[in-house]
């Protein structure tokens, strides 16, 4: 255990050496692989960013298109009441006419 302790600071003084003497080429190294760790970064907020305007844009779009949607259904609601039978015979009489079903025929 004593050797242990003994080499302990030597592997210390070692590699606080080591760090100090980088070479150029292994700061340029590192500093590029941080460099590319920020702008990934910077990259994926923007683009979340991004994406959750598009998903409330759509959201947005999709609250619409169902409001149309039910005003569709409401117009055609109102179609088919408006031709009913019974709604059409109330609007004739109303106008004075009467509806004949005598004057169907077969056209030549």
């Amino acid at each position: 255990m004593a050797r242990d302790e003994e080499f302990k600071p030597t592997i210390e003084a070692i590699v606080k050496q080591r760090i100090k003497t980088f070479s150029r080429m292994e700061k340029a190294f590192y500093s590029s692989i941080v460099l590319t760790a920020l702008v990934m970064a910077t990259g994926i907020i923007y683009m979340q960013s991004n994406l959750l305007q598009v998903q409330s844009q759509m959201t947005k779009l999709q609250a619409e298109i169902d409001v149309e949607e039910l005003d569709l259904e409401n117009a055609k609601q109102e179609i088919n009441e408006l031709t009913r039978y019974n709604r059409l015979m109330d609007i004739a009489e109303e106008a004075g006419l009467t509806f004949q079903t005598d004057n169907k025929g077969l056209p030549e």
